[in-house]
């Protein structure tokens, strides 16, 4: 069986849950699970967390569904309301409490034939421009929610577009909006990034993501150095060793030349598993020895230099990204972020729940 497999620390997970709490220790946890929990395995994840966190999130109501079968009772948000509006009966029958962001979505709660009124949010675009209504149109969606039999109880939500970044403007703008709207209404605002703020007004909900996983938000940052702790190892084997010859080619178009004699370890994993094509600069860890990847990654391995690995070391297991080597560096040799290498590996990774 191909030795690609990655590690879900159970530990780790419920230190970033109790931690994050700690951050807003006045407001409610909601745990985002979209996108398969960031690449992290959805049945995996919920189950660890269900009775930790407050609330789940997700962006669409087909998600909520996958999560039931294995987390029955927490409320799941969804973030980005429904599409249909025969989805409002579901949200009553299984406990969603979707947004609201549109006429859309308005009319169709108002017009939903309810056995039991559902819990929502009113979504406030205040600022990143992506969904939601303005703000001087909250006090007509309040009124005719607040007057409707099929809503149990409202709540406003926005999303900060740049709390990543600790000296944009644009987090104020925001917050600014915010503070302006009606204060007997209760909000959810702060994101994974806006969680470690000092000066975060009081809410309802705070809303992790990546910070979850164990990962920094913020450029520079690993999730070590913002005290969380990774969840998920990749590790892998080396399945071939190639002694090449002073002037050999490696990989697709032949993109590495051998300086001089040195062993070469084929890597099982590649592109199609979610580890990027565009790393410049990388390397891998095996037990504890830095082996640089050369030539390109292809979709099912690639190739390290192990000419600084002793030989005895060449079978033990090779480290893509973990604890020992944070996926922030990893995102960083690619000129991306942490979010999209988690949430493109694939299907065919064994996932494996430990401590």
């Amino acid at each position: 069986m191909r030795p690609l497999k990655a590690y879900l620390s159970k530990s780790a997970l419920q230190h970033n849950v109790a931690f994050l709490k700690q951050q807003a220790p006045q407001s409610n946890l909601c745990t985002v699970l979209k996108a398969n929990a960031y690449g992290h395995r959805v049945e995996l994840v919920a189950p660890i967390i269900e009775n930790h966190a407050d609330y789940f999130a997700v962006a669409a109501i087909e998600e909520a569904q996958a999560i039931r079968e294995v987390s029955p009772n927490i409320p799941i948000i969804l973030l980005e309301g429904v599409f249909e509006h025969y989805e409002y009966n579901l949200c009553d029958e299984f406990n969603f409490w979707p947004a609201i962001g549109n006429e859309h979505q308005l009319n169709g709660l108002l017009e939903a034939k309810l056995q039991n009124p559902i819990n929502v949010f009113i979504k406030v675009n205040s600022g990143m421009n992506r969904l939601g209504i303005q703000a001087e149109q909250l006090a007509h969606y309040h009124r005719l929610l607040s007057e409707s039999a099929n809503v149990k109880s409202i709540q406003l939500m926005t999303h900060l577009s740049s709390a990543d970044e600790k000296l944009s403007p644009e987090t104020e703008k925001q917050l600014s909006i915010m503070a302006k709207l009606d204060p007997t209404i209760q909000a959810t605002i702060s994101n994974s990034a806006h969680i470690f703020y000092d000066d975060k007004p009081a809410q309802s909900i705070v809303r992790a993501g990546l910070s979850l996983y164990g990962a920094s938000p913020f450029d520079g940052k690993t999730g070590s150095d913002i005290g969380l702790k990774p969840i998920l190892e990749l590790r892998s084997k080396i399945i071939h060793i190639n002694h090449l010859k002073s002037g050999d080619h490696v990989g697709y178009g032949a993109t590495f030349t051998a300086k001089n004699d040195m062993p070469i370890g084929v890597v099982a994993c590649g592109y199609a598993d979610g580890y990027p094509r565009e790393v410049k600069d990388a390397y891998v860890l095996i037990d504890g020895y830095k082996a640089p990847l050369v030539g390109r990654v292809a979709m099912d391995m690639f190739m390290v230099d192990l000419s600084n690995v002793p030989e005895s070391k060449w079978q033990h297991d090779v480290i893509l990204f973990g604890e020992q080597l944070p996926i922030e560096h990893v995102a960083t040799w690619a000129n991306t972020i942490p979010y999209t290498i988690f949430t493109h590996l694939a299907k065919r990774i064994r996932f494996h729940v430990i401590d």
